[in-house]
């Protein structure tokens, strides 16, 4: 009988210690969900201030400059479209694609049209080299944007891009950029400076190599396009620079800008003008029912992308060249 109230004893007071146990555990956790909450609301409570934006205009104000010179008074509704598109993204992104879609379409077709005839006006006495790093600039600066609109709330958490404030500022990075939970650290601010550096290094220094090499290289059509594709895919990192240069003034803030392009040489197809590339994704592919109906989202992504470029080369050079850029792009 004593051994059996010793026992019961016992047990009463193993059940007291696991139910303390339990508890401990549970307000544990809960001081652990509470903390991660608690992260999560000052996340997603910073907002840029004043000098956030001051910071973000001044990496963007020489090129802002030059194209106000060139383009005079279209460069007026221009800016304007640019600066209205992911605050339009943020009032459309719970709309359906219906809406988002032609919306979407408007704003990317006002800023190609205004930008190709500015060209075509103000830039005829200037090479195509000139022509062309400001068309390239000006088309990833306007993909950045605008794709936010064709990808809705989705892409917008994504990206951290929760409000106005959020919205007005991402508009004023030449690519896309993230809000994140931490400072953007220095260091890795300098990884992206070699990274870049020592491909247009690579670029400048092959130039310089084939000059001797190029009568030998012309006579073997592979050594040739060989030699080009890797010239190519060094030099494009030459559009890294706005975006580095941003990422330089943004150190420190919880922002990190996605420069538009990788080492395409490896990976072509995911690192080739990644605006460009997630602006043709969200408009035709995701659309139209991703794999689902291939058959027709694939063929729509590589004519959007061959005719996308007609204007580009009427532009720097006087000719469409439809037939040149369908086949190019499988078109």
């Amino acid at each position: 009988m004593q051994q059996s109230s010793n026992y019961s004893a016992g047990n009463s007071n193993d059940q007291d210690q696991i139910q303390m146990i339990q508890n401990s555990n549970e307000e544990q956790l809960y001081t652990t969900i509470e903390d991660a909450h608690r992260s999560q609301h000052q996340y997603d409570e910073w907002n840029p201030d004043v000098i956030a934006y001051l910071r973000a205009v001044i990496p963007m104000s020489p090129f802002v400059s030059y194209l106000c010179y060139k383009m005079q008074l279209m460069s007026l509704p221009y800016l304007g479209l640019q600066m209205l598109s992911i605050p339009l993204a943020l009032k459309l992104r719970d709309q359906s694609v219906w809406i988002r879609w032609p919306s979407a379409f408007i704003i990317v077709a006002l800023l190609g049209g205004i930008k190709t005839s500015s060209i075509q006006l103000y830039f005829e006495n200037d090479n195509v080299a000139i022509k062309g790093m400001f068309y390239a600039f000006t088309a990833l600066w306007e993909c950045s944007n605008a794709v936010y609109i064709f990808g809705g709330r989705d892409l917008m958490d994504r990206y951290g891009i929760t409000n106005y404030q959020r919205a007005l500022f991402a508009t004023l990075c030449p690519a896309q950029i993230k809000f994140t939970a931490q400072g953007f650290p220095r260091d890795q601010w300098v990884r992206g400076l070699l990274h870049i550096g020592g491909y247009l290094s690579t670029f400048f220094v092959l130039r310089l190599v084939l000059r001797y090499v190029v009568e030998t290289i012309e006579m073997y059509a592979v050594l040739e396009a060989e030699a080009i594709v890797i010239c190519v895919s060094c030099l494009v990192h030459v559009w890294n620079v706005p975006p580095l240069l941003y990422q330089m003034f943004m150190i420190g803030y919880r922002v990190q800008v996605i420069y538009p392009y990788g080492s395409i040489y490896l990976s072509f197809w995911s690192k080739w003008s990644r605006p460009a590339s997630s602006l043709i994704r969200h408009m035709f592919y995701y659309p139209l029912g991703v794999r689902g109906r291939a058959f027709l989202s694939i063929p729509l992504m590589f004519l959007l992308n061959a005719s996308s470029h007609y204007g580009v080369s009427e532009a720097l050079v006087g000719d469409k060249s439809e037939l040149g850029w369908n086949i190019v792009f499988g078109a």
